[in-house]
């Protein structure tokens, strides 16, 4: 039996039970993981010759020569631009001003230029000319007159060279990437330029290869496991929830969920620790804020009941010196006790808002405590998350890539597919061998 018919049951019968994809990511890895080698590798098919890949003339043929040679978006164009300085007599027909004597280069606008997304391209001093779907030639012939009237003089525009955008191709070939496309390019060609498709058999390096993949993906999943602990730790911690297992329902029946869940907990435990002492040291700063506060606003009411028993015993001095019964000292000495008490009463005012502004402040620490432990645990998730979902991606990818290792390259069952920008978004359509490709466009082989 082969590698992959012993994964793609087992794959199919979970995805019918589980539609996370995070679980059918991590049992693909562990059943990659597990399934022996050597035993797959022995009893896949014996090597056979390889595929033999044979351009066919009829095929470029077939695409109209407008088609192949018209530009497109993201192609590159070297632009020479040239003007005439003098003409002399044509030795042929004795005509005076007829045949160019001297053409001088315009460094300044020649040079490569890129056919941007809008289907045109900007010529610094020119402007802006739109060439997508059209032949080189008529380009030049565009060009032409707003350079002419630049320069004052005839002038001559030449495309020297047209690079396209390069096309790729993935799947079961001996060297899957990105080639220079060639007009008429088909996919035939490209799986040519791939050095065709890989061998049936698994070579010696091949197994180390497959072997380094596994190792791989086992660090995928650890990965996957540690970020998927951290990423409920902080979303039950952010939405002030019970912290739910993690064992059964995200990582499928694994023993070591538990202990990376609790390992997650007591980290995030470690530093709620550590903040909850900073906010418990504010609380306290409001509260002693407050203390001093009430006791100050009560010494001023003392202050003030001071000041009414002294404004009495002044009124009864007053009344006794009138009727010369106390000496002037009396009344100095009633005096200057109550403009005392009135002079502390006032430092006691100031007091009072003095400390008014320490509770506010204090108050105003705690709220900034709030907001930021708040902010902090809503990124500390929303950061777990990406991390989570960048590391399922990349186990995804290594898993295609195992899978693309281990899996019988019978030519009669390769099947292509294109994937191609268009104007209303990326088009993928099924392809054969003889498909014409156009720059830019990716192979997929199956």
């Amino acid at each position: 039996m082969k590698l992959s018919q012993i994964i793609s049951p087992a794959m199919s019968e979970y995805r019918l039970r589980s539609g996370s994809r995070l679980n059918q990511t991590i049992l693909c890895v562990v059943f990659a993981a597990i399934v022996p080698l050597t035993p797959a590798a022995e009893e896949l098919p014996a090597p056979t010759e390889p595929v033999s890949v044979v351009t066919s003339g009829e095929t470029l043929a077939r695409q109209p020569q407008l088609l192949r040679d018209v530009l497109r978006s993201g192609d590159k164009l070297n632009l020479a631009f040239y003007e005439s300085l003098a003409s002399v007599e044509d030795r042929w027909t004795g005509s005076q001003g007829t045949v160019p004597w001297n053409f001088y280069q315009r460094p300044e606008l020649t040079g490569e230029y890129v056919v941007e997304a809008d289907g045109t391209i900007s010529v610094p001093l020119l402007g802006r000319f739109p060439v997508r779907g059209l032949p080189p030639a008529d380009v030049e012939a565009i060009i032409l007159p707003s350079y002419e009237s630049l320069v004052g003089r005839k002038g001559f525009v030449n495309i020297v060279k047209i690079e396209h955008q390069p096309i790729y191709i993935t799947g079961p070939v001996r060297n899957p990437g990105s080639f220079r496309y060639v007009d008429g390019m088909t996919v035939l060609h490209a799986v040519a330029q791939a050095g065709g498709m890989a061998a049936k058999t698994i070579e010696p390096w091949q197994s180390v290869e497959i072997t380094r993949q596994i190792e791989r993906l086992k660090v995928g999943l650890a990965d996957l496991k540690r970020l998927a602990s951290r990423t409920e730790v902080l979303r039950a911690k952010r939405d002030s929830v019970q912290i739910a297992s993690i064992g059964t329902p995200v990582l499928g029946p694994d023993p070591d969920a538990q202990r990376l869940l609790d390992d997650e907990t007591w980290q995030r435990q470690l530093v709620t620790t550590s903040k909850d002492a900073q906010s418990s040291a504010y609380v306290k700063s409001v509260a002693d804020a407050q203390t001093d506060l009430d006791l100050r606003q009560a010494r001023v009411g003392n202050y003030d009941a001071t000041i009414r028993v002294r404004q009495d015993r002044l009124a009864s001095i007053e009344n006794l010196a009138k009727n010369k019964l106390v000496t002037s000292i009396e009344l100095t000495r009633a005096q200057s006790e109550l403009t005392e008490s009135e002079d502390r009463k006032q430092q006691a005012v100031i007091d009072v808002e003095s400390a008014k502004q320490r509770l506010a402040a204090a108050k105003q620490d705690v709220e900034r405590d709030r907001i930021e432990r708040k902010i902090e645990i809503e990124k500390s998730a929303a950061d777990a998350e990406r991390g989570l979902s960048t590391a399922l991606q990349t186990t995804e990818s290594d898993l295609e890539i195992f899978q693309s290792m281990v899996s019988s390259n019978d030519s009669a069952d390769v099947e292509f597919e294109i994937v191609r920008p268009g104007p209303n978004g990326v088009i993928v359509e099924p392809a054969t061998e003889e498909t014409v490709l156009q720059p830019g466009d990716l192979i997929k082989v199956h």
